[in-house]
């Protein structure tokens, strides 16, 4: 924590790289943390219901989304490109955009599959 925010904090400056904050820094301390770990705990919040609407259900995954594609146009995301070892970089890669292109192409094969 002291290390990251020695480094200028977390946050930055535009509107939409807001969306994955928390992406770009675990990214700039892999890329920074000079050989130091995260350590990752889940914790669970319970609370009342929320909409479930296909329109929220719909905004939510657009924002993630766009928070992907601003991920995959930074530095960070090519500096750790060119650091990663392989399983690592298919990890990163898999988890990012390459979840979405996944879905492409699988979405597009579909009506191959059925109609030929």
């Amino acid at each position: 924590k002291v290390f990251m925010m020695q480094q200028g904090g977390v946050s930055k400056a535009t509107k939409t790289l807001n969306l994955s904050e928390d992406i770009f820094a675990g990214m700039d301390f892999t890329l920074r943390g000079q050989g130091r770990t995260i350590h990752h705990q889940e914790y669970f919040h319970l609370a009342k219901g929320r909409d479930l609407g296909f329109n929220t259900v719909l905004g939510f995954f657009s924002k993630l989304a766009s928070g992907t594609g601003e991920q995959v146009i930074t530095r960070q995301a090519f500096r750790l490109g060119q650091i990663l070892h392989l399983p690592e970089a298919l990890t990163f890669y898999y988890a990012h955009v390459g979840y979405y292109f996944t879905q492409y192409l699988v979405s597009m094969s579909l009506p191959l599959l059925v109609f030929v």
